[in-house]
């Protein structure tokens, strides 16, 4: 493993992991940076780490000399192997062994053998990014926390990834410097770049004459980046060492220098008038700066950037604002994005700013739940173009993070079961509803109901339809025998609704309808993940008196009965991501999500303990016509 540079005066420098390119290791792209190094030496630390893959032989028996990594001990490293090239060995060993038994000459190439290898940059088939994954989580331990990731080509490529999907990582950097990156097009690797929408600042180097990777595969890689900038300069496929570029980098990284020096020293190098760059910071298409984000300070103030709480993992703004309070004043905590453990504590004077940070930095403390907290001096958040405490707070009461049990949920009557149902009857459930020519589709979902014809008006279910799938009744016996509160009437549930849900979509905050349907509703998620929440509001109250989430993974079991059923509202937030209690990384939802929700048509009027949510009690005919004037749905 590569060494990093010296560590005097570590408090007061940066530190930024280095991540190489394919067929380099940690010591010969030290040696490749040794210009930007020596700049930036009193101000950063630069770790070099090594790859975990022997990318010995990629191009042919001299890549080592050829890469200046010969005799080093280490020889050529990679970050994932390309798995198009293991399977064209294997076909080569194959067809040499065929050879062998049909007598055929061994020195005629195969085709196989003779093709060449494929590049990274051109790969679909990612081989080994867990074991890179596992070395750069391993580097964030050992060396870290880092405050920026620095990378080539497919080290580039690498940071983007361990940004999207290492936490230890993700949570602490604050940009990134990434020289001919490329997205990947391994479709795994792709999704979750696009699924992750990295907040790091980042700039994007490339150079006209590169044949290796293209401008545009550079600029794919940074709409994965929520405000990314570009450097583009003359030469190929390697880091430049201008003078321009090494002080556009020292007013990137330090983040020293104004808007308008930063803009002039990224267009500077550009002269080829083919791609010649606007007088302006280049984004790339479909890339939208964000709002909110604070920026490091190297000068003590009254803003702490404060890492490893916040509410996604359970930790309230105000147990942040108590805990920061010991040292003086607080003015205020801000939370920038929901699904990251991470805030901006205001204090009232820079003193108690100066004290609050020596005192809580790279500490556990008690009463934040014993999470390692990592705290530095923050620019003004009121000083950001956009930014208001409004749309902050807004932006924070849209999440509610989700527990995975329902013993610790809070909501009696509640009960999650994972795993009800296997992989195979998954398939065998999709399949039937597939295959079905019935679908409706509304605003945001399509519908389709067995048993009786869920009427999205009245809220009730009257008209008969097609009769259950084969596989209802051996479910509902199943979920009679679980032992969860009101599972018991399973058996006798008559009514089916199936939901298609795409990634982002959800359903309005709605209770069942009383008087439609009985005192127990099963619900069963497949093909994709959710996190369904559950508000509670009394006398009237518009705002919830109580928010609780559970997530429901693939396969799992909900059953709602008594209080969960009749008297909390419950509703699927529309969002890509969901945050958990006690975790950093929020999840992702798939693609699509299909629920199966069984329920019994009811006879008579429900007599259930809350009047005050019953549509059967005084009042119903007026609520279901507002209802239907609403165009609200169950």
């Amino acid at each position: 493993m590569g060494g990093g540079s010296g560590a005097g005066d570590a408090d007061q420098k940066l530190r930024v992991l280095c991540l190489h390119g394919f067929t380099q290791n940690g010591e010969t792209f030290r040696q490749r940076t040794g210009s930007i190094r020596k700049q930036l030496k009193k101000k950063i630390d630069f770790v070099f780490i090594d790859a975990p893959h022997d990318a010995s032989g990629a191009f042919g028996d001299d890549d080592a000399s050829a890469l200046g990594t010969a005799g080093d001990g280490v020889g050529p490293r990679a970050w994932w192997l390309v798995g198009e090239n293991a399977a064209a060995s294997v076909a080569a060993t194959r067809a040499a062994r065929d050879d062998d038994d049909d007598g055929d000459d061994d020195s005629a190439p195969t085709t196989s053998s003779s093709a060449a290898p494929v590049r990274p940059v051109q790969s679909r088939q990612m081989r080994g990014w867990d074991d890179a994954a596992a070395v750069i989580a391993d580097a964030v331990e050992m060396f870290g926390p880092f405050d920026g990731v620095l990378g080539f080509s497919q080290g580039a490529s690498a940071a983007a990834l361990a940004l999207a999907l290492v936490p230890s990582l993700r949570d602490t950097v604050r940009f990134a410097v990434l020289f001919s990156g490329f997205e990947p097009m391994d479709p795994a690797a792709t999704a979750a770049l696009h699924a992750a929408r990295i907040t790091a600042r980042s700039m994007h180097v490339h150079g006209h004459a590169d044949r290796m990777v293209s401008r545009e595969r550079t600029e794919a890689l940074a709409r994965s980046f929520a405000d990314p900038e570009f450097f583009f300069h003359e030469g190929g496929h390697g880091v430049p060492l201008s003078k321009e570029f090494r002080d556009a980098l020292r007013s990137f990284a330090l983040d020293t220098g104004t808007g308008a020096a930063t803009t002039t020293q990224l267009a500077t190098s550009v002269t080829d008038s083919s791609h010649r760059s606007p007088p302006a910071v280049v984004h790339p298409p479909l890339a939208a700066a964000p709002t909110g984000k604070p920026r490091h300070s190297l000068a003590p103030t009254r803003f702490l950037f404060v890492n490893g709480v916040g509410p996604c993992v359970g930790i309230s703004t105000e147990a942040v604002r108590e805990s920061f309070g010991e040292y003086g004043d607080v003015d205020g905590v801000d939370v920038f994005d929901p699904s990251m453990a991470r805030c901006v504590v205001t204090m009232r004077r820079v003193d108690d700013a100066i004290a609050a940070q020596a005192a809580t930095h790279e500490t556990c403390r008690p009463d934040l739940g014993d999470r390692r907290l990592w705290v530095r001096f923050s620019s003004d958040p009121n000083a950001i173009e956009d930014w208001t405490p409004e749309s902050a707070a807004k932006q924070e009461e849209t999440w509610c993070a989700a527990t995975r049990d329902s013993a610790t949920l809070g909501v009696p009557g509640l009960t999650l079961i994972e795993d009800f149902v296997t992989e195979e009857e998954e398939r065998e459930m999709l399949k039937c509803v597939d295959s079905d020519e019935r679908w409706q589709r509304l605003a945001k979902r399509r519908v389709l109901h067995y048993g009786y014809a869920f009427d999205y008006g009245t809220r009730d279910a009257r008209d008969e339809t097609s009769p259950m799938p084969a596989f209802v009744a051996r479910l509902l016996r199943r979920a009679s025998e679980c032992g969860a509160p009101g599972a018991s009437e399973s058996a006798t549930c008559d009514q089916l609704t199936v939901n298609e849900y795409v990634c982002g979509v959800g359903i309005a905050p709605h209770v069942d309808t009383h008087s439609a349907f009985g005192p127990t509703i099963l619900s069963v998620s497949l093909a994709g993940r959710a996190v369904m929440e559950f508000r509670l509001h009394e006398g009237g109250e518009k705002e919830p008196r109580e928010r609780r989430a559970i997530s429901m993974p693939p396969r799992s079991l909900l059953v709602l009965h008594g209080e969960a059923r009749y008297r909390w509202l419950h509703y699927i937030p529309h969002r890509k991501r969901d945050a958990i209690v006690g975790e950093d990384e929020c999840e992702t939802r798939e693609e699509r999500r299909v629920s199966f929700t069984f329920r019994r048509r009811r006879e008579g009027a429900c007599e259930c303990e809350w009047p005050e949510a019953c549509d059967s009690r005084e009042g119903a005919a007026q609520r279901l016509k507002d209802r239907e004037g609403r165009g609200l749905a169950s």
